[in-house]
């Protein structure tokens, strides 16, 4: 069984298991980086720790659909330095998935998108893509 923070980007339903991550945060207050690649959304303030900001949409070559109001932290691992956000238009909620409605990404999304994906959850009302942290960057 797989716990799942659920969350909308893109118009489409994407999710992370929550062992990656650290807090979700509403409505930032972002500090835009000039000259900042178009993958950094900016800066935020996270109680006195200066958090990268990453459009999730754009690192995965995704058209902007909508307003993105909530980042979603990610827990850092021993290797990296700093932390890691992703902004996405909402964080939905916590469920648990079936491994075995899950299954791998098709052979014709080995593009860099099709990298990223864990797998492919198959729920009564959508697909839920679930993301894998460790090849998103």
């Amino acid at each position: 069984m797989l716990k799942i923070l659920c969350f909308k980007a893109a118009n489409n339903l994407y999710g992370i298991e929550t062992h990656h991550v650290k807090e979700i945060y509403r409505n930032p207050e972002i500090t835009e980086i000039p000259l900042a690649p178009p993958t950094v959304a900016g800066m935020i303030n996270l109680r006195g720790q200066v958090v990268t900001l990453l459009d999730f949409e754009k690192l995965l070559g995704c058209p902007t659909a909508g307003q993105k109001n909530h980042c979603i932290v990610l827990k850092k691992e021993p290797a990296e330095s700093d932390l890691i956000a992703l902004l996405v238009q909402k964080a939905i909620d916590v469920i648990d998935v079936d491994e075995t409605i899950c299954e791998v990404p098709p052979p014709y999304l080995e593009n860099q998108y099709g990298k990223t994906i864990q797998c492919i959850a198959k729920l009564e009302q959508a697909l839920l893509i679930i993301i894998d942290k460790e090849k998103l960057f």
